[in-house]
């Protein structure tokens, strides 16, 4: 009997945190409401506490899967398409994951909207894990970087630190796309971008 208990209630916690997933995708987590959660997902909006702590851990969960199946999607096109010639391989791979993530987040920016919000304590990730929340794109860069430590010329720090630099400056770009509409395009924003990815490697690997 525990287990059946336990089987009805996942499946419960399972309608709510789709139903969330899917308003965030289609609305933004701005205009999430338990309201329409409880809605969407056929239950009344009073029993999510039921399932949830609070609106917070509903609202972090959702995004988390959101953002892990969107990211595990760009991956699979990312290491299924077509690797680049020797010696250019890093620039252009990273050069491909930069065309996969405009076309992702800027084709949708609610699905990275969640991520410029003051609405979402992301506190709750280091509450739960002991560490703050970690971006699954930024985990696929270091670790694609990590592979060519010997193309890049870089030990161990000057990855991550390439890694870093390489995230601020699209989560930066996507933050001013989506927040103020800067630049006008999302083909702009793949072209600024570039240039600056261009720009760093330049800079940070061999000649």
């Amino acid at each position: 009997m525990a287990e059946r208990k336990d089987i009805q209630k996942e499946r419960v916690r399972r309608y709510f945190l789709d139903a969330a997933k899917e308003l965030i995708a289609s609305e933004g987590l701005a205009d999430l409401t338990t309201k329409k959660i409880g809605e969407k997902a056929g239950f009344s909006y009073a029993t999510i506490y039921n399932y949830f702590a609070n609106f917070n851990e509903l609202a972090c969960l959702a995004v988390e899967e959101l953002t892990d199946e969107t990211v595990a999607a760009l991956l699979a096109e990312w290491i299924g398409a077509a690797q680049p010639a020797p010696g250019a391989a890093a620039l252009e791979r990273v050069l491909a994951f930069k065309d996969l993530m405009v076309r992702s987040y800027a084709g949708n920016p609610h699905l990275y909207f969640p991520f410029l919000s003051t609405s979402v304590e992301f506190s709750y990730f280091t509450e739960r894990d002991g560490h703050p929340y970690v971006h699954p794109a930024w985990t696929a860069l270091y670790n694609e970087l990590s592979g060519r430590r010997g193309e890049l010329g870089l030990d161990a720090a000057g990855v991550k630190q390439l890694a870093d630099v390489l995230s601020y400056i699209f989560h930066a770009k996507l933050h001013f796309f989506i927040r103020y509409g800067v630049p006008a395009s999302p083909d702009t924003l793949g072209e600024e971008l570039g240039s600056e990815i261009r720009f760093l490697f330049a800079r940070l690997t061999p000649t």
